[in-house]
């Protein structure tokens, strides 16, 4: 089972390349394995040379990690998000184009009538602190609250779902959403 989950995580870090939903090395996946652990993409790693292997086993509540790799510097906002929502089965984390105006006006997103099935109204502003740090892993879970992504402060977004397949739909009708409400004004 955990083989499987790591090269989906592979998959979807493709996917995430494909779509440019990220660029780069810029962004972070996880999925919930059971109460206690998560796998999550390591730090630094290209994510269309990522292998099964390089993905990181990290206990939610310490935040420790098996392996040689170093995971995302945001395990925490994972952790702290997966905390809080027994229901998420895994988390994208992007920089993603239209998200990241959002982020960089400090502004909550509007959200189309189209997508408010999924987000609501509006997807909230998790309030601006340091990348890696407690502070944004408490804003940004306050954030996401009982929905399904938020905006971070100068940082991007956060999109989440039952599965990593629902977590990248989301993730994408995020994007989406601003896009074309940013179209719209």
């Amino acid at each position: 089972m955990e083989q499987k989950l790591r090269e989906e995580l592979v998959l979807y870090g493709k996917k995430l390349i494909a779509s440019g939903l990220v660029q780069g090395t810029w962004g972070n996946i996880s999925l919930r394995l059971d109460e206690k652990y998560m796998l999550v993409t390591p730090s630094g790693l290209d994510y269309m040379r990522l292998t099964a292997s390089d993905m990181v086993k990290v206990e939610i509540e310490t935040l420790c990690w098996e392996g040689e790799k170093k995971p995302t510097s945001e395990k925490g906002l994972h952790a702290a998000i997966y905390k809080g929502r027994p229901d998420i089965g895994a988390i994208i984390h992007t920089h993603s184009k239209y998200c990241s105006v959002f982020a960089a006006a400090n502004k909550d997103m509007p959200v189309l009538e189209e997508y408010r099935d999924v987000f609501g109204d509006t997807v909230k502003l998790a309030k601006y602190a340091l990348a890696g740090t407690e502070e944004l892993m408490r804003n940004a879970a306050a954030a996401v609250g009982g929905g399904k992504g938020a905006i971070m402060a100068n940082h991007g977004m956060v999109a989440c779902g039952a599965n990593l397949e629902d977590a990248f739909e989301n993730c994408a009708k995020l994007e989406e959403n601003g896009r074309k409400y940013l179209l719209t004004i």
